[in-house]
């Protein structure tokens, strides 16, 4: 190989001759015909041509839909009244799903020690 041989150039005429080849591909043909070239080098070159293969359409950041807030519990122990309203429903699932009220109150006693 010339030293003036531009190795850029030679992977170009490469893709031209086979535009569906992939990168190791075109490593082998080259190596074939002498030609000692990179994978990276052949992946740059396919990169800045604009090749379908190599490039991807990389979407960085949050996904759209998303919120980034986060929920922090309040530490005063007063409720709102539209939380009081949620609390209460909740009370009400418990003590049903509980049997009764004295076995609701046994269940929250554990929690009491």
């Amino acid at each position: 190989m010339n030293k003036k041989t531009n190795k850029s150039e030679l992977i170009r005429a490469t893709i031209a001759k086979n535009p569906a080849a992939k990168a190791p591909e075109i490593f082998a043909l080259l190596k074939k015909d002498g030609v000692a070239v990179s994978l990276p080098l052949i992946y740059q070159t396919l990169k800045k041509n604009g090749s379908p293969k190599t490039t991807k359409a990389v979407k960085r950041g949050r996904k759209l839909g998303t919120s980034t807030a986060k929920v922090v519990a309040s530490s005063s122990s007063v409720a709102s009244p539209a939380s009081t309203n949620d609390l209460f429903a909740s009370m009400q699932s418990f003590v049903s799903a509980a049997g009764s009220l004295d076995k609701a109150i046994e269940i929250l006693s554990v929690f009491k020690k």
